[in-house]
């Protein structure tokens, strides 16, 4: 096994293995979990690819759609118009 590089390429490296790391560690954060609850305060997360996943995943993001369109639109869309009525009261 070699010794690590030293000096500036030592570094170089490190930092880039470090980068590297945290970039994978936030993809991981983003991908969606899906958490089941078998009884109240047992959570259990169903492992990437585990059969029912997708189908889960899937119910899930139509819930959420449903919902948004019953509040009238997306959060994004809620939000958007939050701050455009803010800017009118701020303007007045």
């Amino acid at each position: 096994m070699r010794d690590p590089a030293k000096g500036a390429i030592g570094r170089a490296t490190a930092v880039a293995e470090g980068v590297a790391a945290g970039v994978r560690r936030r993809q991981r954060e983003r991908e969606p979990k899906v958490v089941l609850f078998a009884r109240p305060g047992e959570p259990r997360i169903l492992a990437p690819g585990a059969k029912g996943q997708d189908r889960i995943l899937d119910v899930a993001a139509r819930m959420i759609a449903l919902a948004d369109e019953a509040e009238g639109g997306s959060r994004r869309d809620r939000a958007r118009a939050r701050r455009a009525a803010q800017a009118g009261e701020d303007e007045q």
